[in-house]
């Protein structure tokens, strides 16, 4: 016999080529892809709705310090959960639309984010 694009899993399965408990790993691979695919799209509309409340509360410069447990706080009733909203912020300043002082401070408590002034 020679496997063609037309051999079916069954034919596939009774010749010993590959196992009954291989469709469940496949099966589980699909659900995991699909599973990613919906969080990354959570993550884009937090990503928006965090940009959004944070330019809609603070205005730019140094001066305007926000912690991101009151973001947090308000956002929450919306569904967005702590570790959604902390990469959201890492992305924006990623993107260098929030300045953080993490580099000056020992400790993450005292971590302070700030909208850049336009130059």
């Amino acid at each position: 016999m020679t496997i063609t694009n037309k051999t079916t899993l069954a034919e596939l399965i009774s010749l010993g080529i590959i196992k009954p408990a291989q469709l469940d790993t496949w099966n589980r691979r699909l659900e995991r892809g699909a599973e990613k695919r919906q969080d990354s799209l959570s993550q884009e509309r937090c990503n928006q709705a965090v940009a959004f409340y944070l330019g809609m509360t603070y205005k730019p410069g140094i001066k305007n310090k926000f912690r991101k447990k009151p973001v947090e706080k308000a956002l929450l009733s919306s569904g967005i959960s702590r570790s959604m909203m902390d990469k959201s912020i890492k992305h924006l300043v990623e993107l260098g639309h929030l300045v953080n002082n993490a580099d000056e401070v020992n400790n993450q408590c005292h971590t302070r984010h700030w909208i850049p002034e336009a130059e």
